[in-house]
């Protein structure tokens, strides 16, 4: 039996969207967490982007923030899996220089 596996591409905030999955940033200056939820970013209007291509700042300092892909929580709600930003699911991040 010959399994053939297909790779997934993930580099849009739509592709996000579509895998279930989430864009935590970190600020790497102010040691801040922050989430895009992609179906809300596109909800609110904001472009498609390419996600890995683009840089992302901190609202509170203007420093780079650190991205990291975050798969579906399987089991999980999101209150337990991120207890420590407190219920909140927006981004402390601004969306990326045009």
């Amino acid at each position: 039996m010959t399994v053939t596996q297909t790779p997934i591409t993930v580099s849009t905030i739509s592709d996000l969207a579509e895998s279930g999955m989430t864009l935590g940033l970190y600020c790497l200056e102010c040691k801040r967490w922050g989430e895009i939820i992609p179906q809300e970013w596109l909800d609110a209007g904001k472009p498609d982007v390419n996600y890995v291509e683009r840089k992302f700042k901190c609202r509170q300092c203007g420093g780079r923030a650190d991205k990291q892909v975050r798969p579906p929580l399987s089991g999980l709600s999101t209150e337990t899996a991120y207890r420590g930003l407190q219920g909140k699911r927006h981004s402390n991040v601004a969306p990326p220089n045009r």
